[in-house]
């Protein structure tokens, strides 16, 4: 029998781990794969705790996507569910409100992405696994420029795609990455005939519904970018100069692991802020 299938298993399930509390995230197969694969998520949420819970042992679970860990989540609010911590991607979930309990931590921005990376953490992340010397090969001016340019192109999509979200609707459907180009390789770019298309066609599909954000609301470019999109574009950029600075290849899942070490500490201030906070509820649980 899996134990996990019930309240009292979930809550027991930390004992045969050793540890203090099973840390449910998001990635892994199935929520009944015996051992789960590895998940990226698991990268960022084990270097949070490492950073802001010292000196406890949390057991690590990627238990595949967000509606079963809300299903935990659920448990955990109403008190059925014990030593159990569910850790969430945010989305758009803020517009309708987000679960409010101590062992339910979301992350800062759209998705684990955003609290991840910035022009900063894309040229530290270049430096780490490329042996140039920092002051010949300057890579943080074209990164800089490249991020204004991502900014410019996809203020008013994101600001549509939340907005759409408001009628489960989106702007770029899924996070689909055709709005960066050159497709497959080489330096990043934003299309923007494409957002544009998505745009026009999202109204098309909300025609006549009154959108309008909550009171109170308001929209970020990097804070409320859907998170694959945000990083494909960050990881096209260190691909490319890792190309052309030493001939290598990394990737994606590298890229990704080598973002979340590195922001650790260069880590925005809305981030970290929004961190600190839903730690110290945990710590003083």
């Amino acid at each position: 029998m899996n134990v996990t299938r019930t309240p009292a298993g979930l809550s027991n399930e930390h004992i045969f781990h050793s540890s203090e509390a099973v840390v449910y995230v998001e990635g892994g197969e199935s929520s009944r794969t015996t051992v789960p694969d590895a998940s990226t998520d698991v990268l960022f949420w084990r270097g949070l705790f490492d950073k802001f819970v010292v000196g406890h042992r949390f057991h690590f679970k990627p238990r595949c996507g967000k509606q079963t860990l809300l299903a935990l989540a659920d448990g955990i609010a109403d008190g059925t569910i014990s030593a159990v911590i569910v850790c969430l991607d945010r989305d758009h979930d803020h517009l309708r409100g987000l679960l409010r309990a101590t062992r339910v931590l979301y992350t800062c921005g759209y998705s684990w992405e955003n609290d991840v990376w910035s022009a900063d953490v894309v040229a530290e992340a270049f430096y780490s696994v490329c042996g140039v010397d920092r002051t010949s090969v300057m890579v943080r001016t074209p990164v800089s420029a490249a991020f204004a340019q991502f900014a410019k192109r996809m203020r008013w999509p994101v600001y549509a795609d939340v907005l759409a979200a408001l009628c489960n609707d989106s702007v770029i459907p899924g996070g689909n990455l055709k709005c960066i180009t050159p497709a497959g390789g080489g330096w990043p770019s934003i299309d923007s005939r494409f957002l544009f298309d998505c745009v026009r066609m999202a109204r098309m599909r909300t025609a006549g519904v009154a959108l309008r954000l909550p009171e109170g609301a308001t929209v970020e470019l990097w804070r409320d970018i859907c998170g694959h999109v945000l990083s494909y574009f960050c990881y096209r950029m260190l691909a490319d100069l890792l190309k052309r600075h030493s001939g290598q290849n990394i990737s994606r899942y590298l890229a990704d692991a080598v973002a979340i070490r590195v922001s650790q500490e260069l880590m925005l201030p809305d981030v970290l802020r929004h961190h600190q906070a839903q730690f110290t509820r945990l710590n003083d649980r």
